[in-house]
């Protein structure tokens, strides 16, 4: 006889905010089985009752057990760090009596399947981590893992610098009222050292990537991809398009290049990412981008941050630090990156920019679509950026408002900027001062120390 599934096992928002609120008051340990509890009562059935232990794990930034019990001896150590996946199915149990395959159709990459009981499992290989997933889980047992419990330590420990680079989607993300000064100070009354927009590395990276298309597309037969921002977009190509590769450019996202810069400059710092994108977790980790990124929050765990810490970022004082150009934050939004590298090309190198020809795609099965246009030798561009997310990085799974909403938030965040390019930004000539470079601008390309900074273990695929 099969069990009756509880009509609403959809818990992750409270538990992350119990979660959050014990680790911000520092007696997460002391409180663990009174906060299952709290959520267990509500349960009869065991599988449940393991979901709900689990679902306090994950939040923890732990793996999911086979168990009631939400910590052993191993677990404090884990508790420590972060881990390199960022999907976790809480209780493959509990999905045996559910008649959707909502959750394997809602995966664009086809990496969940079912075993004969009805159990799924993620393969790792073709997972990317976006996330798309846990929407389609009616019962909420696709879930993110979270790394905010060694963050608040951190932050509580006060033993590191510790800075928060935030991602250009944030625009309106918190509210109408909540600008980036007012983010900035309500992150430092949590105990963060400074805010930095992750846009102004957007800006670096503008530059590499119209020094790269430069050197790289020299007829009519070339293209450049690029590879700023979208994980997912790479584990794409990776996974079914492994032939193009030597066509993506060799810089990092703006994420990795602001933790690398910031740390270059300040070795003992940490850096925490802030953004709508759950695929950001998996990137930090991987094994050519390590140690850039100490941890990332999604938006909505953020939020549920605040929450705990009865901070209201709207009601903070309004004190703005050095920011980005038009260029580096609309990268927040489908066609971005495009116009900036496109903008960016006109103001260094005029006669390169008369033949830049850019496409933009969003959403996997477009972004897939053209790629076997590409493979096909149907392409008519010279320079491919994809966003898996529809709308782009406002369309993440960690965002707090739609897609349509974040990009008119974005592109009048753009449109404030007293730069429009990274050339105009006196911002970036300071970082490159910082960084050793005192004389006009760099290339950022080849062996030099800001390329390096800049490049990831993709330059050597390049076709020449």
């Amino acid at each position: 006889m099969k069990k009756t599934t509880p009509p609403d096992l959809n818990i992750r928002p409270r538990i992350l905010y119990q979660v959050a609120k014990a680790a911000w008051a520092g007696n997460l340990f002391e409180r663990k089985e009174e906060l299952c509890r709290l959520v267990q009562q509500e349960f009869e059935d065991k599988p449940t009752r393991r979901l709900v232990a689990n679902q306090i794990r994950i939040a923890m930034g732990l793996e999911p057990n086979n168990s009631e019990e939400i910590i052993n001896e191993y677990d404090e150590e884990a508790l420590m760090g972060m881990g390199s996946e960022s999907v976790a199915i809480a209780s493959p149990e509990i999905c045996e009596d559910c008649q959707s395959s909502a959750c394997e159709k809602g995966c664009p990459l086809g990496a969940i399947t079912r075993d004969e009981l009805g159990r799924p499992s993620i393969d790792k290989n073709k997972c990317a981590n976006d996330g798309y997933c846990i929407n389609t889980c009616e019962f909420g047992n696709l879930t993110e893992k979270s790394q905010f419990v060694p963050l608040i330590n951190l932050l509580r420990q006060n033993t590191h610098k510790v800075y928060a680079s935030v991602a250009p989607a944030f625009a309106g993300q918190f509210g109408p009222a909540v600008t980036a000064g007012k983010l900035r100070s309500a992150l430092l009354k949590l105990g963060f050292s400074e805010m930095v927009e992750t846009a102004l590395y957007a800006d670096l990276i503008t530059i590499k990537e119209a020094f790269e298309y430069d050197e790289h597309v020299k007829d009519e037969h070339d293209f450049l991809i690029t590879s700023c921002c979208c994980p997912v977009w790479i584990k794409l190509i990776e996974n079914k398009f492994p032939d193009l590769m030597g066509h993506i450019s060799p810089s990092v996202s703006p994420m990795i290049a602001s933790g690398r810069v910031i740390k270059e400059l300040e070795p003992d710092a940490k850096v925490v990412f802030i953004g709508p994108c759950l695929a950001k977790k998996s990137e930090a980790q991987l094994p050519d981008l390590k140690g850039a990124i100490d941890f990332v929050l999604t938006f909505q765990e953020l939020e549920t941050i605040f929450e705990a810490a009865d901070v209201d970022p709207a009601a903070e004082p309004d004190e703005e630090n050095p920011v980005a150009s038009w260029g580096g934050r609309v990268y927040a939004r489908t066609g971005g990156v495009s116009a900036a590298v496109g903008t960016t090309l006109e103001k260094l190198i005029p006669r390169r920019a008369e033949k830049f020809n850019p496409i933009k795609v969003d959403g996997i099965p477009d972004c897939t679509k053209l790629l076997e246009e590409i493979r096909a030798g149907k392409l008519q561009a010279n320079f491919i950026e994809g966003m898996a997310c529809k709308g782009g990085c406002v369309g993440g799974p960690g965002r707090l408002l739609p897609p349509e909403e974040g990009t008119k938030h974005v592109n009048d965040y753009g449109n404030s900027a007293p730069a429009h390019t990274p050339v105009e930004n006196p911002q970036v000539y300071s970082i490159l001062t910082k960084l050793g470079h005192y004389n006009g601008m760099p290339t950022m390309t080849g062996t030099s120390k800001i390329a390096t900074i800049l490049a990831r273990k993709l330059a050597s695929d390049i076709k020449e």
